[in-house]
């Protein structure tokens, strides 16, 4: 097994329109977590990583939303996301949508996230899977160094076992296909 800790990485994308269809994933991303954002609650809600801070959250009851990132115009602190400048145990969810595929630490980002979030605070984490057409299309040596084949893809058994070791408890898991050429707003 290939180690999740790299020493360089390229640059994520500052904006889901860098990536081919990225409007696609992001609305595909708003429709899943929809039903889950009514559900959290607290003060705090960290969106880490440009993508994640372009995700609509106003369903979410938690009226506290900070945007953080090395980078970036909507963000409302400028930080490292392996060294999030929070208190531990201050923030009631944390927010990770494609964030650990261009991270060169996934192990750290999660362990800072587990840091700062409360006991009991919810952790999302949306990424894309390897195994799937995306994920073939990384085979192409043409296309390993455009976006967003040039990120990292974890299956859902490996980021399970990461999350496993901090002691989370996962309440749902799902799998879901974005489809571009068909019907907008349709996804499988």
């Amino acid at each position: 097994m290939k180690p999740a800790r790299i020493p360089q990485t390229v640059s994520a994308p500052v904006s889901w329109a860098q990536l081919p269809w990225g409007e696609y994933y992001r609305e595909a991303i708003d429709r899943q977590l929809k039903p889950w954002l009514g559900k959290l609650y607290g003060f705090h809600l960290l969106k880490v990583g440009n993508l994640s801070a372009e995700i609509n959250t106003e369903a979410c009851a938690i009226s506290h939303q900070v945007n953080i990132s090395l980078e970036g115009s909507p963000m409302q602190v400028l930080a490292d996301p392996l060294h999030l400048p929070f208190a531990e145990k201050s923030v009631d969810a944390c927010l990770l949508a494609h964030t650990l595929p261009w991270c060169s630490d996934p192990h750290r980002m999660l362990r800072e996230a587990d840091r700062v979030l409360i006991d009991d605070g919810w952790l999302i984490i949306s990424s894309f899977n390897p195994v799937s057409l995306m994920g073939l299309r990384k085979l192409f040596p043409v296309l390993r160094k455009s976006v967003p084949y040039n990120s990292r893809m974890f299956t859902m058994t490996r980021q399970l076992d990461w999350l496993a070791l901090l002691n989370f408890e996962v309440l749902h898991q799902s799998r879901f296909q974005v489809l571009p050429w068909a019907k907008q707003g349709a996804s499988c």
